[in-house]
Formats: C-alpha cells, structure tokens, sequence
C-alpha cells in the first residue's frame, strides 16, 4: 500500500473515496475507482488490505451522521476513523500542533545537515519532546555487513553502560517485516512471544518504524517505555511513521552529501597528483641537469683553491730570489684567488642543498603507513636533533610531557621523524642565536610535548628563542622563504614538513610566536588515515 494511498471524504452525510494517484489503486466492490461515493457494507481494497466500511446507519442527510468504523478484513491495523471537523478527533488540539511543529522541525533538517551523528541526536530530542519515551534508539544498516549498528541513542534516566537500550527482537521483527510495528503490550504480544530482550529489560510499551527514505530500509527507529503498557496509541504510530520518513530523507541526504563530498575530495586528489606528477617529473629532470654542471664548478672550484695553496708555497720556497713588491703583489692575488673559490664553493654547496629540497618536494612515497608509537618517533627526533646541531657551544633544557594514553598512530614514521626533526633543528637554531646576544643572562628551554585529543593527537613543540617577526610569520611555509642568512637555510624544510602533515596525513601544522620571546609549533594528526593519499618521502 502507498504511504498516501486514498482519503475519506464527508459531504452533507454521504462519504466518497477518493484515490490520491496510488502506485496500486484504490477499488470499491472489485472495481478500480478515482473517486467514488461508499455506502455501509461496501468493500475497499487498498494493495494488499482489504477493509469494511460500515455506519452507524442507512445514508443520511444528518449532519451528525459519520463512518464509526473501517474493519479489515484481513489484517489487524486499521483503529477508528472520524471527521476530521469532530471535537476531539485525531489530528486537532494543541497536541496535533505540537506533532506537526515537530515534523516542520525535522523538515528543517533536510537541506542543512550533513553530520549523520549529530542528526540522528537531534531526530532523538525530538522525539522525546512530543512522546512518553523511556529510551530511543537509531540503528542504521551497515552498507557491507547489511546488519544493523546502533548510532544514537538516548534515555530518560541514567542507565549502566553495559546495559541494553532496544530490544533485539523488535529491531529485528520491524527490520525483517518492514513495517512500523506498535507494541501496546511487549510482554503479551504473541507477535515477540515472550522475547528474552523484552522481559529482561522490563518492556512494558514500545513502538518501532523502519527508516526507508525510498524503497531500501536504510535502519530503525525504536522507542519505548518501561514504566506502563498501552502509553502508545495508533494514532502515536502513525505521527512516529511520518516522522520517521522525514527523517530517513534528511539521513539519506546526509550520507549522499557526505559522499559526494568524498568522491569530490578523492576525484580532486586524482587530479592533482596526475599534475603533480607531471610536475614533478619536470622539476627533477631540470633538477638533475643542473646538478650536473653544478657538481663540476664545485670540484673545479676545490682544485683551484688546492693549486692556489700549492703555488703559495712554492712562492714562499722561492722568495728570495723573487722582488719583494711584486712577491706581496703575487702574495695578495692568491689570497683573493682563494676567498673567491671558497665563497664559490660556499654558495656552490647552498644550491646543492637547494635542489635536494626540490627533489625531495617532487619524490613520490615513500612507503605505505602504519601503526606507530607517537612519542617514540618524536623523542627519537628530539635526540637526533640535539646530537647532530653541534650543540657543545648551547646547553639546552629539554622539558619533555609525553601522554602515555595515546595509542599507535597510523603514519609514515620517517616522514613524521623528519618534520620533527626539522622543526627541533628551527628552535636550536633560534636558541643559539640568542644566546650569543644575550649570553649568559640566558638559559635555553625546548618544550616537547604530546597529548591525545580524541581521534587525533597533537604534539606541541616549543623554544624560548628568537621568535619569529610577523611579517614572517605569515610567509614561513612557503618553499625557498627562510629567516635565516644567506648560506644557512634554503627555504625548503618547513614547506616539506607541512605537506608532509597536511597532504600527506591530513594533518594541520600552524605556529604561534612572539618576536623576542618564544616560537610554538602545534602539529595534530589522525590517528586513522583511512583513505588518505601517502605521505611524500
């Protein structure tokens, strides 16, 4: 039967069926009708559900007179039906009002939401607003299991944790059947035949629609009560089923938009990885041709100084036998001659480091991801650092807060250790500076620390140094932008160490600094990268 099958209409005593453009139809006495005066004793068929309609009289022209019952045949659904102008009738007074406010409320979901958990608690408060509700549930089918997983639930009173909130076997019977199903009595309805769930949880009333936006059941939803039985009327059954068809049209808009947003995201990443790629074979073809002439300007340049130093002793062996105006003239040239070579190896050695950041900014991945210990990783990386920065000249406090709560992490742990790495190589850098300002009027302090944050971690990395300018600030993850002086950055690492957080593990890195003060690193990761593209090596 369609949800909207037919109506009843009165007029001066007599009543006409009228057919709302069914999938079935609607017939009278066998015949298939559009609209069509009934009469007490006349049969309708509606799908499946064959009803009687009979009068508490002949037809009349009284006012008074109105249809006293619609008895099924072969079914046992169909209560009362009365003019809908009767005081006292369904779906009039202020409680209908209160139902229909409800449903305009659900409506205003439709268009709007687009997080499924928080929707459903919000279908949940709704309903315990309008019906006598002990506890209600949400269970939705699991699109690879086809079973149902509970997703929001909700109680009056405050239950155990390992306590059940719906019966088994009402979810089941309502998901199986698929029809809205009322429970006046649970524990004497021979429909559950004493079900187990029902008696162990002392349910008294309860009533279960299923949520099918179209024509798949997408999951239930479930209320009861367990103080009284028959707190539940036909009429609560059929507010709980046109509630839950809007309901399951604003979960079934929120599952599509979610992944729409996700097919877009993923159709997104495939083209730009197809461009990066491109890209990237561009720049590491360039990369390597330069690197070629490169490499020998800076062997050539290594020989020169070393011919420079040998023809400087052998003036030297010769020097009294040369003049001595034109020994110092010949004496200051080679001098020049070796500063020259050693600044071209200088600057020779910067390009260098250059082009390996380039490369390493255009290298596919390294490896696939796995679980890992967080704070092993980036005590490893603090150590590392501290042993490879030369830091005899610098005694550095090193305050380290790790949160043993954090379980393995999903990641690339070599990428990860190298934006650690680089971030603790920064803030030594920045320390050393100060203290040869400041001397020892200062004491360098490096706080390293790790917390879990529900389903991410954030590590805090934190140094007392220099801090960073603001007008640096905003440019400091862009690639070749560096604070350092010419020959001691290249620009590169904070760049690489973001894309490896961001794009890489669909992280966020972000920094806070005060000039003069102090620069913090806040880096969070997902503890699950399901689907995520790999991290770049």
């Amino acid at each position: 039967m369609s949800r909207s099958q037919a109506r009843i209409e009165p007029s001066e005593g007599r009543f006409f069926i009228v057919d709302l453009q069914s999938k079935n139809g609607t017939f009278v006495n066998g015949a298939r009708v559009q609209r069509k005066e009934i009469r007490s004793g006349d049969t309708i068929t509606l799908g499946d559900l064959d009803l009687l309609f009979t009068t508490d009289g002949a037809p009349s022209s009284e006012p008074s007179l109105r249809p006293q019952a619609i008895r099924p045949l072969k079914h046992t659904i169909i209560g009362k039906l009365v003019q809908a102008s009767e005081p006292g009738a369904p779906g009039c007074g202020p409680r209908a009002e209160a139902r229909l406010q409800i449903l305009i409320e659900v409506a205003k979901l439709l268009p709007v939401s687009d997080d499924i958990d928080t929707l459903l608690h919000k279908i949940l408060d709704l309903i315990f607003r309008i019906l006598d509700v002990d506890r209600g549930a949400v269970l939705l089918v699991n699109e690879t299991t086809k079973r149902l997983e509970r997703h929001a639930v909700k109680t009056s009173l405050p239950l155990p944790d390992d306590e059940p909130i719906f019966s088994q076997n009402i979810v089941d019977y309502v998901l199986r059947k698929s029809v809205a199903a009322l429970f006046a009595d649970a524990v004497l309805d021979p429909r559950l035949d004493a079900a187990r769930s029902v008696v162990t949880q002392s349910i008294r009333a309860s009533m279960c629609v299923p949520l099918k936006p179209k024509d798949d059941v997408i999951g239930v939803l479930y209320v009861d009560n367990r103080s009284a039985a028959h707190v539940f009327t036909e009429a609560d059954l059929e507010f709980l089923v046109a509630f839950a068809s809007q309901a399951a049209v604003a979960v079934k808009n929120a599952s599509l938009y979610q992944r729409l947003e996700r097919e877009t995201v993923e159709r997104m990443q495939l083209v730009l990885d197809a461009k990066l790629a491109s890209l990237s074979g561009v720049v590491a073809g360039i990369a390597h041709e330069i690197r070629n002439p490169l490499n020998f300007m800076n062997n050539f340049a290594s020989i020169a100084a070393g011919l420079a130093q040998d023809l400087s002793d052998d003036l030297h062996a010769q020097g009294a036998r040369l003049d001595p105006d034109a020994l110092a003239q010949i004496e200051e040239n080679l001098v020049y001659l070796r500063d020259s070579m050693a600044r071209i190896t200088e600057h020779g050695r910067r390009a260098d480091a250059i082009i390996t950041g380039m490369l390493q900014h255009t290298r596919r991945p390294s490896g696939e991801r796995a679980l890992a210990d967080l704070n092993a990783v980036v005590d490893e990386s603090v150590r590392h650092a501290r042993a490879g920065a030369q830091c005899g000249e610098l005694e550095v406090r090193v305050v380290a807060a790790y949160d043993p709560a954090i379980g393995p992490v999903e990641m690339a742990a070599l990428d990860m250790g190298r934006v650690f790495l680089n971030v603790v190589d920064n803030a030594l850098y920045a320390m050393r500076q100060k203290k040869r300002e400041r001397g020892a009027a200062y004491t360098p302090e490096l706080s390293v620390s790790t917390a879990d944050r529900g389903e991410q971690v954030e590590v805090r990395i934190r140094d007392n140094g220099m801090g960073i300018p603001k007008d640096a600030a905003a440019r400091l993850f862009e690639p070749f932008f560096t604070t350092k002086p010419p020959g001691q950055g290249t620009g590169l690492g904070l760049s690489l160490s973001r894309e490896i957080v961001v794009q890489g593990h669909r992280g966020t890195m972000r920094v806070d600094s005060e000039e003069g003060e102090y620069t913090e690193f806040v880096i969070t990761l997902p503890k699950e990268n399901r689907g995520a593209p790999l991290s770049h090596a």
